[in-house]
């Protein structure tokens, strides 16, 4: 492995950090991060490439992306309760009326979003 193909999988590894981040942080998305990492993988790494499309968690949201199919509605699920406890935490932790109405205005956004993608079968 080259010194290219080892910063490249360096980055790969970054890119998965901040897409599993973004499973557990609302306004970090997850999907791009992975099909970032997906892309350095496949450039630098066959075995990296492999076991990323592969994993039980980030497999399936490279997959959908590929194949248009959506979320399925479990993700769906785990995404809006990971978003709604987050933004209800921080809402209640929020000394200002301005930042409490900014947090809603997000939570509605992303929920509506979030309702609108397509809705793949659960497999």
């Amino acid at each position: 492995m080259n010194a290219k193909q080892s910063i490249q999988v360096a980055l790969g590894f970054l890119m998965v950090a901040l897409g599993t981040a973004g499973i557990f942080l609302p306004l970090l998305p997850t999907t791009p991060f992975l099909l970032l990492a997906a892309y350095l993988f496949a450039r630098s790494s066959g075995r990296w490439h492999a076991w990323l499309l592969s994993h039980r968690h980030f497999g399936p949201y490279i997959h959908a992306f590929r194949n248009k199919t959506g979320l399925t509605q479990s993700q769906k699920l785990r995404i809006g309760s990971s978003f709604t406890v987050v933004i209800a935490i921080s809402f209640y932790f929020a000394p200002l009326v301005m930042v409490k109405a900014f947090l809603a205005v997000i939570w509605v956004f992303w929920t509506l979003a979030l309702l609108r993608m397509k809705t793949a079968a659960d497999n």
